[in-house]
């Protein structure tokens, strides 16, 4: 999953209004039918944004109260380079 897949996935549903939308005499049914199901895509690609975000913190915990210390410095490590990926981002 990435911003791409959310914005091939919106391009496709808009092209899909506009083509719809040249024969339709009412206008503001079927914008609210691609609202909806806009808001749908966008509410399905967040869950599975906070899925993976949730995963990912949950390996991280486990690997940090682990017993093995080779386990915990492995985790650390991973958030170190994760850390600095994401100042090199931003």
């Amino acid at each position: 999953m990435s911003i791409d897949d959310f914005r091939a996935d919106a391009r496709v549903m808009i092209e899909r209004l506009l083509l719809e939308s040249a024969g339709q005499t009412d206008r503001d049914a079927l914008i609210q039918t691609y609202v909806d199901q806009l808001s749908a895509m966008h509410r399905h690609y967040a869950h599975q944004l906070l899925s993976e975000v949730i995963n990912d913190a949950r390996t991280r915990l486990d690997a940090r109260l682990s017993p093995d210390p080779i386990r915990q410095t492995i985790a650390t490590v991973q958030t170190t380079v994760q850390d600095v990926w994401k100042s090199l981002w931003q």
